[in-house]
């Protein structure tokens, strides 16, 4: 009874490592542009979709959805973005979003040191580039925290209580659910695509588990987004409501066909990680891909919506 606890102790402090590792990467990534950032969001934005390749590409560097999610519901709010271009980057960062799995599939035993050992190298430097390395330093340390999740989770990765709970994840709607559940608690989509990974290369949860569970956790990540949006304007809690219902509609449309995610998957590659990566890939893809041919009747829906309408009224100046 004492080496569970004691291992389930261990367990919750590598997976708390590993969101401390995401968080304090994001917030390096941030500080290292805060005071160009929302000068630089309003010129790429003017571009044609540069809203939503703006989403994908920020979020792989931040590797946070929830950092850029909960980011463009307060540009919103402070009028530095359009509500068409907030719209436009909540569908890209569904895209971004998929880079972790990538990340996550690498040798993080090798990676991880290779990366914390040179950003203490380049943050010891006198110079600007210094800062550089503090978030050189922590994207190693995500890689180094997973594989220490990796090496905790081995006394119980076939623990029969726990083989038990995953192993109903295989129906479709009780692995969306968990991947929701667990998301909203931990409020990290990149850390559950984490665990799945490891969980899958372990041999703990099959592909038929993963894929449910992963798809699920993109509902759940918005949830943040909705938290903070509820402080903000009628316009920013309609932006946060709109990402969850793409995707919520996204994991609808998905559901009967996750049996051609798996083949694509198990077709792409014979390594697990890289089979969730790329099932991950091909649902956020066609969610946002639809969404965004769609976005002019889509537009016209949301501008409908009576929070849309109240902030027409608040402020007449109201970027469209």
């Amino acid at each position: 009874m004492i080496e569970k606890i004691q291992t389930f102790i261990i367990i919750i402090a590598s997976i708390s490592l590993f969101v401390f590792g995401l968080q304090s990467f994001s917030r390096q990534v941030e500080n290292l542009g805060t005071e160009r950032l929302s000068k630089w969001i309003a010129k790429i934005t003017k571009l044609p979709l540069g809203g939503f390749f703006l989403g994908g590409l920020f979020t792989s560097i931040v590797q946070s959805s929830t950092v850029v999610s909960t980011l463009t519901v307060s540009l919103v709010n402070t009028g530095v973005i359009s509500f068409r271009d907030s719209i436009l980057i909540m569908l890209g960062t569904n895209i971004g979003n998929t880079s972790t799995a990538w990340i996550v599939s690498m040798n993080s035993a090798l990676l991880g040191p290779i990366f914390i050992v040179l950003g203490t190298l380049i943050s010891m430097v006198p110079t600007r580039i210094s800062v550089l390395g503090k978030s050189i330093f922590y994207f190693g340390f995500i890689f180094f925290s997973l594989s220490y999740i990796g090496q905790a989770m081995e006394p119980i990765k076939n623990d029969p209580f726990l083989v038990e709970i995953l192993s109903k994840a295989t129906n479709p709607f009780l692995g969306i659910i968990y991947g929701i559940l667990i998301t909203v608690i931990i409020q990290s989509s990149s850390v559950v695509v984490g665990l799945v990974i490891v969980l899958l290369t372990q041999g703990t949860i099959d592909i038929d588990s993963a894929i449910p569970i992963v798809i699920g956790a993109n509902i759940g990540t918005t949830s943040t987004a909705l938290l903070v949006s509820l402080n903000f304007s009628s316009l920013s809690k309609l932006v946060a409501l709109a990402a969850s219902a793409f995707n919520i509609v996204g994991v609808i449309i998905m559901f009967p066909f996750f049996g051609v995610l798996k083949r694509i998957a198990l077709s792409f590659s014979d390594t697990p990680s890289l089979q969730v990566a790329m099932a991950f890939t091909v649902s956020n893809t066609f969610t946002s891909v639809l969404f965004l041919l769609l976005i002019k009747p889509t537009l016209k829906k949301l501008r409908s919506h009576k929070w849309y309408q109240e902030s027409l009224e608040a402020n007449s100046e109201i970027k469209l």
